[in-house]
């Protein structure tokens, strides 16, 4: 339950906000840069959060950095694109055009204020341009450009770090033209980072610039509500364990992440089980569950940012195994299959798109026959040129990926129906033989080969054949949850009876998602989560102190 006002605070702020991740420090800035004094609370001993984590593109419309490459753009394509994908499931209508509208904005005022920096990455286009509705020439999602974390002090260490992401850029990587070794050895030598790392490293300098405070180690636990019902504080736990009061004059901004960690809530909310997370251990769902607690309403509360994961056994990240995006499907030599051997779903669709096809339901079977883990299944073909989770090409097959020199033998290995997956290949082979899959349309959609123009049957089509035959687990997993607190075009957290709840704001996965259950493109959750951190600290911060 909400805290009640302590006889003294242990400290007292103007702005309190929850985590640091894009859409924290966002806030934290512009409310900085209105005059109040700002305090940002962060759960674990790392800042960052899942921004940092993540390949640290925004999706944003008519931004700066597609003007300066030559890419038009406009508002009204941007929102016919986006309700195109929405199809009316986005929780308010209006918050799109608040999106689009300041999206942009925010971007220049971080440009003409701190030291972040993007560049349009070469090559790479828009996951739907297949759609007449959607972008064709560029992209509109911009990639940070190298940060020299040196320049922030002692902080830089802290800066969470994804292990899977090399130092280097969305189109440095491998997206284009393959990797730059030389230069990731020097840039590794210099502290010198990208993607997600670069966006918070830069994020992180324009906080400290501004003497704003930052806590690691120190969750926020309840909100403080006065007896009106306003929120003017937190409870949080110090490094310590010690329980702190800490007042707000203006507000706070609940910027904690989703709760794709968090068992309890997931059951009771999404339509299917997140079984592998994407996202750093410890998004339990802490602002929702403090929102709750005040009388929040909650939107968009059935979707997740969803991803066909698949893992290394051997490879670990704080203790978990880490759940890794994979890598295959989109190509041909492969098809993914459930436990009855059978083909359920285009297998080189969207990573937020596929695994909705594990939420099928057989009303005969009475059953969930999707629900994972279900199989990538290949060949050696696939094996010898694709990189797969760990698994380089030419490498022996290690001892974690099950394989057999026939598909019977190898659908008993891991427990799928043997008739079912011998048939399915054979059709599929059969499909590949043809130049079309007219069960689930593989080679059509632009995204799965992004790189490449777009799919086709060349690319995406080709026989499951030669043996030995090789299997891996594809599990439920998610970037994270985007369903929380109802949010205003303010920011500002929403009562059930329709009203603000004074002192209470939610951005990013903390917060409803404004394009509902879609992902436009890359950058699709940091794009709208910093655009309504920008909103959200221009108002808490420019509003008057309260007595508290």
């Amino acid at each position: 339950m909400p805290a009640k006002k302590p006889a003294q605070w242990n400290e007292e702020v103007d702005v309190v906000v929850l985590g640091t991740g894009g859409a924290a420090f966002v806030s934290a800035i512009l409310a900085a840069d209105q005059g109040a004094k700002v305090l940002m609370l962060e759960k674990t001993h790392q800042v960052g959060g899942t921004t940092a984590f993540s390949g640290g593109i925004p999706w944003i419309p008519m931004n700066r950095y597609m003007k300066e490459a030559g890419i038009d753009d406009s508002r009204e394509a941007a929102i016919a694109f986006i309700k195109r994908l929405t199809l009316g499931k986005e929780p308010d209508s209006k918050l799109i055009d608040v999106f689009v509208d300041n999206g942009h904005v925010m971007i220049d005022y971080l440009h003409e204020n701190t030291p972040l920096r993007f560049e349009m990455p070469e090559g790479y286009s828009e996951y739907y341009a297949h759609l007449p509705e959607a972008l064709h020439k560029g992209t509109r999602s911009m990639d940070p450009v190298p940060f020299d974390l040196n320049t922030v002090g002692e902080w830089g260490p802290l800066v969470r770090q994804n292990p899977v992401f090399p130092p280097l850029t969305l189109a440095e990587g491998g997206a284009v033209g393959g990797i730059d070794f030389a230069k990731l050895g020097e840039r590794m030598e210099n502290n010198i980072v990208t993607m997600g790392r670069s966006l918070i490293g830069a994020l992180l300098k324009g906080a400290l610039d501004r003497g704003i405070d930052i806590k690691v180690s120190t969750p926020g636990t309840e909100l403080v509500l006065d007896d009106d019902g306003k929120v003017i504080g937190v409870v949080a736990e110090n490094a310590d364990g010690e329980k702190i009061f800490i007042g707000a004059r203006k507000g706070v901004v609940l910027a904690s992440g989703g709760y794709e960690w968090n068992q309890e809530l997931i059951k009771t909310f999404l339509k299917g089980p997140i079984t592998h997370p994407m996202s750093p251990p410890g998004n339990d769902g802490d602002g929702l569950i403090m929102a709750m607690e005040a009388g929040a309403a909650l939107g968009n509360m059935s979707e997740a940012w969803y991803y066909p994961t698949m893992q290394d056994p051997t490879f670990e990240y704080e203790d978990h195994v880490m759940n890794q995006t994979g890598g295959g499907r989109f190509g041909p030599n492969s098809i993914i299959v459930n436990k009855y051997g059978k083909r359920f779903v285009h297998e080189g669709t969207t990573y937020n798109d596929m695994p909705r096809a594990t939420f099928e339901f057989d009303a005969a079977k009475l059953e969930y026959p999707n629900e994972g883990p279900v199989w990538m299944v290949f060949d050696q073909q696939l094996k010898d040129k694709t990189m797969i989770i760990t698994m380089m090409p030419g490498e022996e097959a290690p001892e974690w990926v099950d394989q057999a020199s026939s598909l019977r033998e190898l659908a008993e290995k891991i427990g799928v129906d043997a008739d079912g997956l011998e048939a399915s290949v054979a059709r599929w082979n059969d499909h590949c033989d043809k130049g079309e899959d007219p069960d689930f349309h593989r080679g059509t959609t632009h995204f799965e080969n992004i790189l490449g123009g777009g799919g086709n049957a060349e690319a995406n089509l080709g026989k499951i054949e030669k043996g030995p035959f090789y299997a891996v687990p594809v599990y439920a997993g998610a970037l994270g949850t985007n369903g929380g607190p109802r949010i205003n075009e303010k920011g500002e957290v929403m009562s059930l009876r329709g009203k603000a709840i004074d002192g209470l704001y939610a951005a990013g996965n903390a917060a409803m998602s404004i394009l509902g259950p879609v992902y436009p493109s890359a950058g699709g959750t940091i794009g709208p989560g910093m655009t309504m951190g920008y909103i959200i600290g221009k108002e808490v911060g420019s509003k008057a102190a309260r007595e508290i």
